[in-house]
């Protein structure tokens, strides 16, 4: 298999997501969702299966469980784009519920939490070109791969890839430790990308302007911020300059993979040499497609 110019390593899972509610049901009740999606994903999954819908050449390198339902999850996607490692563990299911004032997700820890870096790190293959991209995604939820993280990150960049690091929330929340150990990370990979909560909290500044600011200071020059601000807005920070694109409101109840989505489109128009305003512009556009069609297109114009 040749190596492409895109790797992806993270998390697959199962997603349900059920909507929308309008307030929280009380306990032993039951109710009714008016919608309902079942279909695979997880963080790095969902970049995988919106790099398929664009055609992209990339690996997918991930975990998957050795029951039915990791047999169907694997056969979601194509088999000359992906390096399975199969763990002794049911297949992990994320459930989204939506809400009018935003989202709850439950995760069952199952082949996520028995998934190893080891298993990872064996399946890196040599970058072929400088302009060759690995994004690491979704490992909040996998803590076999955050705790060698920083190995992780090492042998990337030893290999010969660009190192994009899109985190996520860590279950347990940010605290002194969490945002000490990401501070670490984001000095070690080449891209980060974040949100704008996520930031503000890492950066003990509810002024999304100067927690940007403030994290792009504390970066080397060759290191790009990328944080998603909402639905529609995404600003880019290399070397003080600000990249800033927007589009209108979306309307959709069902965003989930927003963020990996754009992790697609983004990466697809840097490796093209787009720069990096036309690569936000078009992560934001691949995104906005995807979540306000269903069956979910990928670099289609839909009115």
């Amino acid at each position: 298999m040749a190596t492409p110019p895109l790797l992806v390593l993270g998390n697959v899972n199962l997603e349900l997501i059920l909507g929308t509610l309008t307030e929280w049901p009380e306990f032993e009740s039951e109710t009714i969702m008016s919608t309902s999606n079942l279909r695979a994903g997880g963080a790095a999954g969902n970049t995988a299966l919106a790099l398929a819908g664009l055609s992209v050449e990339h690996r997918l390198i991930a975990a998957i469980g050795n029951d039915e339902l990791g047999t169907w999850l694997k056969g979601e996607f194509q088999p000359s784009t992906t390096s399975w490692t199969a763990v002794p563990a049911n297949t992990s299911v994320s459930v989204s519920i939506l809400h009018e004032k935003g989202r709850v997700f439950l995760t069952s820890q199952g082949h996520l939490g028995a998934a190893t870096v080891d298993t990872m790190l064996d399946a890196i293959p040599p970058a072929t070109s400088r302009s060759s991209f690995a994004l690491v995604t979704g490992i909040n939820l996998m803590p076999g791969i955050t705790a060698g993280m920083s190995q992780l990150l090492t042998m990337l960049s030893t290999m010969g890839w660009s190192t994009v690091m899109d985190y996520g929330r860590p279950p347990e929340g940010w605290n002194e430790d969490t945002i000490s150990v990401y501070r670490n990370w984001a000095r070690a990979s080449d891209i980060i990308i974040v949100l704008e909560d996520d930031l503000q909290t890492i950066m003990h500044n509810d002024n999304t302007d100067e927690a940007q600011a403030e994290l792009a200071d504390s970066l080397a020059s060759h290191q790009i911020l990328v944080v998603l601000r909402g639905l529609t807005r995404v600003d880019a920070v290399n070397q003080g300059k600000v990249a800033t694109a927007t589009c209108e409101a979306i309307d959709s109840e069902d965003t989930v993979g927003f963020g990996d989505i754009f992790n697609a489109g983004f990466l697809n128009s840097l490796m093209a040499g787009e720069g990096l305003q036309m690569a936000i512009e078009s992560g934001l556009t691949v995104a906005r497609i995807a979540v306000t069609t269903s069956p979910r297109l990928y670099g289609v114009f839909v009115d």
